[in-house]
Formats: C-alpha cells, structure tokens, sequence
C-alpha cells in the first residue's frame, strides 16, 4: 500500500485553531478533522504515502503499528468516501464510516460561531476590479477607477490565509473582465480557498467554464433580471446580454460548476418572477431572489425610484415559497438565539468585522462591501494590521443593538433586519434606522399578525409587549 495519496485540487482548506475544515467544491461537503486527522490532512498535503503517514503517528504518539494502520486506513477511507483524497489503491475498510459531513449546515454554522468569536476573518469579498461590460441601471459600483494589480492580489490572498480566511469570493465589477482572472483563480485554489464567484455571466465560455472545475470553485452566482431579453437587456443596457448570460450558465452547468442564479428584484421585473424561478429550476440551480436595492456607492439615491411597490413587497414577502429563497440578513431575534444572549440589546447589530469583511478594487478594507465604513487601506498596511489594529473595526466590535438609539426602543426589533450599510448609505448614519428596512419589517410584520396562526400571533405580542418594557 506504499502508494502516493492526492488531496483533491477542488478541496479548500484552512486551519482554525488544532483542527482543519475542509469543503468540497464539487459535492458541497465540509468536515472538521479532529487533532489526529488533522494532522494526518497536513501531511497528505505534503505529499506523504501511506507507510510515511503511519510512521508519522508512531512518532507523534508512540503506538503500535497495527494499531495505527488501522486509525490510518479508518482515516483515509472516510476521506475518500467523501471525494476529499485521491488513490490508485483499494483501501480496506475498517469499522464504519464516521459521516462527519452528513449535517454540513450545521457544520458550517457552527464554524461561523466559532470564527466570530475568535475574530476569525473566515469570509472575504474581494471585488477586483471596477471595470464591467454591462451598465446596469441599478449598480452601485464606481467606475473608470484603477484597481489593485495581479501581484497585489497575490499578497493580499496570502495575508488573508494567513489569518483563516477559508471562503473568498471574487466580485467586481465584473470580475472576468479582467484578463488576469484565471490567474487569480489558479493561485487562489493554490492557497486552498473555498472560492466563489460573482458574476453576470457574458465573458464565460467553454474553455473558462472547464478550467473553473478544476480548481476550487464552490459556486458561481450569476445575475438574471428576467426571463426575456426585452426585460433583461433593458437593465444591463448591453443589447443580447440576456443570450450571453444564459450561454455562460450553460458553459458552466456542463462543466460540473454549481450556478446559483441571483434576480434582484424592482417594479419592472417583478412581473417576470415566476417565469425566472421556473427557468432556474429547469436548470437545476438554486433561485436567491432579492428586494434589496441600494444606494450607489457615491451617495446617489436615484436607485430608490427602482424598489418595489409596498404592494409588490407585501406580495413576495406573503409568497413563502418565494421569500423563502431570499439568502440575506436574518432578524435581529436569530443573533441572541445562536450567540446565546440573554439579552437582544447586548447582540451586536451586525457581524461583518468579525468573521467576514471585504476588500475594494483599490485595496480598501470594509466590513462588508454593503457597508462603505473604511476600516483599513491595503496599500498601507497589511492585512493582519488591519484586522487586529484598526480602531474603526474595533468600534464596530464594540457596538451592540442597545446602543442603536431610536432602533433599541422599537416594538418590533426582533423581527427587524436591519442592515446598517443600509443605514449608512440612506443617509442616517451606523446607528440610526433604515427607512428601507423600516419598510419591509413593518410590512413583514403586518402580514403575520394578518396571516399568523394564534399562537404566533401570541409569540409575537408577547415579544412586542417584552421589547415596549
């Protein structure tokens, strides 16, 4: 069984504290190794064989070596089940499979908590670049700015995997406009990132769409504002977009790539949602549709007209099935449920700065890219600096939803979700409130008071009568 053992190029990484986490990108599986195993993971990733991975645990812990082949082969054969390890050799089976990665949800939750609490930047957005091809007449981002170059980028990746960060996701603009990107995504994957990307899907053709499969690529999301052209096209203002888009998705699907399809939502395509989640199931992708529509990032509000109707929003947040899909900000009430506050006003109001954050194309560091509060500048300094030094993010960590003002002494607080790059975008400032968020949990509110069934209803009262006291 001297044979040489391969870890799995669409594997990403990291260690958090003694224990390693890993994710396959191509079956979405994460496992958390323990000490041994961990141990036995680093080796592997050196290139170590079989009989080398055993003398290294008799070394370690002075055991017997029938005793340790068989922890080896336990190991190994639970790693390849799970298409973490590559080999030529049939591996014996000793006892049964440990199923580590059967509850990943779970699994991934419980490695947020950890990394919050341990100041872990386990999440990056990095938007590259300002360029795109589209015009999109809801963006946000500036353009005709220079960005960071390719061996910026390189350094940066370095730094941030040097402080735990596991999952990047590569954004722009539009990220493959830049003629580096493949390059990017090679090194990215050799640091053993979880990478994601953000994208609208026209420069993607066959050959990128194969090379994204062989490296670790978890997921491209992909931007739909329609289900026809006309609508489509009539957003990004690049005619045959919608073509071009749909093309690159399928590029992707065939490749093995997982496409999730993003279609934010406005008054004038709201008409077409049901034919866009009807379209994304045909394709077998995952639909995140999204009311939020923000500010742009230099202060202008002429996006706003673009929101929906009070009506449109009460009819998707009434459609459960559909709001349902909606992947953003959880209400204020789920922080003290999974930190285990005895008190929501002792929760922080928002978690980006603790375990997630994001880099600009120029090499700013925010705590998220929703949230323009410029907590560090990468040309100056490097990452670790920022992360543990800077004194806005260590305001930020400080900050709880007691301190909020106007927003602590709201009845419906539990069941708001208030973003607080919303706040600051709209005008108010970090602490004070979002009108849009205002909007939607007042509507949101309304419709399960209207609609609940008499217990929620009463578990609602009774929250709102705890948060007026």
């Amino acid at each position: 069984m001297d044979h040489q053992l391969k870890i799995n190029s669409r594997i990403g990484w990291r260690y958090i504290d003694s224990e390693i986490t890993a994710f396959n990108c191509k079956n979405h599986q994460i496992v958390v190794w323990n000490e041994t195993a961990s141990l036995l993971w680093k080796a592997l990733s050196k290139g170590l064989n079989f009989n080398k991975l055993i003398d290294l645990l008799i070394n370690e812990y002075s055991s017997g070596r029938e005793t340790v082949k068989r922890d080896v082969i336990v190991f190994l054969q639970e790693a390849a089940s799970m298409g973490f390890i590559e080999f030529g050799c049939k591996v014996e089976e000793y006892g049964d499979k440990d199923g580590g990665a059967e509850d990943g949800e779970n699994v991934l939750l419980a490695i947020e908590m950890k990394a919050i609490k341990k100041l872990i930047p386990f999440a990056i957005t990095f938007e590259t670049t300002y360029d795109c091809n589209e015009r999109c007449i809801h963006c946000y981002m500036d353009r005709n700015r220079s960005a960071l170059s390719l061996i910026e980028i390189k350094r940066i990746l370095n730094e941030i995997a040097a402080e735990g960060c596991l999952f990047v996701s590569f954004t722009g603009g539009e990220f493959f406009c830049r003629r580096d990107a493949l390059d990017i995504i090679k090194y990215a994957s050799n640091l053993h990132f979880v990478i994601d990307i953000l994208s609208n899907g026209t420069l993607i053709n066959q050959n990128i769409a194969e090379m994204l499969a062989q490296h670790s690529v978890r997921r491209v999301q992909i931007s739909l504002y329609g289900s026809t052209s006309e609508t489509h096209d009539s957003v990004t203002c690049l005619p045959g977009s919608f073509r071009k888009t749909i093309r690159g998705i399928e590029f992707l699907i065939e490749a093995g790539v997982k496409v999730e399809i993003a279609f934010p939502l406005m008054g004038i395509n709201f008409h077409e949602r049901y034919a866009v989640k009807k379209f994304v199931e045909s394709l077998g992708c995952l639909m995140l549709p999204s009311p939020i529509i923000t500010a742009r990032n230099n202060g202008l509000q002429d996006t706003f007209f673009l929101r929906l109707s009070d009506e449109q929003l009460r009819d998707f947040l009434k459609d459960k099935e559909l709001s349902s899909l909606y992947a953003g900000r959880k209400p204020f009430q789920d922080h003290k449920f999974y930190l285990g506050f005895s008190s929501l006003l002792e929760a922080a109001p928002c978690y980006s700065g603790f375990n997630s954050c994001a880099i600009t194309p120029s090499g700013k560091v925010l705590p998220c890219n929703q949230l323009l509060y410029d907590v560090g500048d990468l040309k100056k300094n490097n990452f670790s600096e920022v992360w543990r030094n800077s004194p806005q993010l260590k305001y930020l960590r400080n900050l709880t939803i007691g301190k909020l003002g106007k927003c602590s002494k709201c009845k419906l607080l539990a069941f708001c979700a208030r973003c607080p790059g919303l706040a600051f975008l709209e005008g108010n400032g970090l602490l004070e409130p979002s009108p849009e968020n205002c909007r939607i949990t007042m509507i949101n509110y309304s419709l399960q008071m209207k609609g609940g069934e008499n217990d929620e209803k009463e578990e609602i009262q009774s929250t709102v009568r705890q948060d007026e006291g």
